[in-house]
């Protein structure tokens, strides 16, 4: 996917980890890899179809174990499918969760 850093607040680095989410609403349960990460926002794939506008809470769980997770709640604005039937979604990060 094309990525363009000129209209960006805030930097993007590569976060590549695996992630769980959970719909508040629903309590549904999803699992996805991240991809990377900003202050402000995260991209990440999943096998799991989800849609723009929807809130999820995620923890993303860092390689290292020192490092804790990352545990906030997340509005997607874009989900496009990508190969092995899997989708990327792009997520504006609303907040942050204690652990």
């Amino acid at each position: 996917m094309m990525e363009s850093s000129n209209n960006r607040k805030f930097s993007r680095m590569n976060a590549v980890c695996d992630m769980e989410f959970t719909h508040p609403g629903s309590g549904a349960k999803g699992t996805a890899n991240s991809i990377n990460l900003s202050a402000a926002g995260i991209l990440f794939r999943t096998k799991n179809k989800l849609i723009a506008g929807a809130s999820l809470e995620i923890s993303v769980k860092p390689v290292n174990p020192i490092t804790p997770p990352l545990n906030a709640l997340i509005e997607i604005i874009r989900v496009v499918p990508v190969e092995n039937d899997e989708y990327e979604a792009a997520a504006t990060i609303e907040g942050i969760k204690g652990a």
